[in-house]
């Protein structure tokens, strides 16, 4: 079906580029079989390939094969393919309980090779949807980093939120952490960032 549209409408290389058309289209469009879009993501046309990671990225279909799939595109060469896996992932309202661990060792063995290539804040949210200690120090580590670059702001955000989606098991321990080694500046924008989280957490406010 998707392979049909891209052939039927003569999608031009910008139209890739483009999330916003290819949202339109498909969002308009029934949701295709996991058969039909494994049979575009295993296409050798990169063209047909991002065209499904950006259909997955808008209405992801939540499978174990297609969890693999979007896994291998993490690794792609190609950083658009990786970042549309990884907004697929993100939209995945959760992974099946028997294969969080699995996951989550993979998912951080892949973030710390890229993490000197430029994460995306995505990933870190990620994290969060497969909870261990091993994530959970990386983490630590992030919200334990100095500097008040804009960057490294955003990314000591992301890990706080991170952790406090894991779970309060995982965030205690991390807070503990913090409050015990960090500078003085690191904790006092933790204590901030833990009483805007339970505003936003309040029956009067929202996530």
């Amino acid at each position: 079906m998707i392979a049909n549209d891209i052939a039927g409408k003569k999608i031009t290389r910008q139209d890739f580029f483009k999330p916003s058309k290819i949202g339109q289209r498909f969002l308009r469009a029934r949701q295709p079989t996991e058969d039909e879009i494994i049979s575009v993501l295993r296409s050798p046309d990169r063209r047909f390939q991002r065209v499904g990671l950006a259909a997955m990225s808008i209405k992801p279909i939540e499978t174990d094969r297609l969890i693999d799939i979007l896994f291998e595109f993490l690794r792609d060469q190609d950083p658009e393919c990786r970042w549309y896996a990884i907004v697929s992932l993100e939209k995945f309202t959760k992974f099946p309980e028997s294969r969080k661990v699995s996951l989550g060792k993979q998912l951080l063995e892949i973030i710390k090779k890229e993490k000197d290539k430029g994460l995306s804040i995505q990933e870190y949210s990620l994290l969060a949807k497969a909870p261990s200690e091993e994530a959970a120090l990386f983490l630590t580590e992030q919200l334990m980093k100095e500097g008040k670059e804009r960057r490294i702001l955003i990314f000591r955000l992301m890990a706080f939120k991170a952790l406090k989606k894991m779970g309060d098991s995982y965030y205690d321990q991390a807070a503990e952490y913090v409050n015990t080694h960090g500078s003085p500046e690191i904790k006092k924008e933790l204590s901030e960032r833990e009483i805007v989280w339970e505003k936003i957490k309040s029956p009067t406010g929202k996530e």
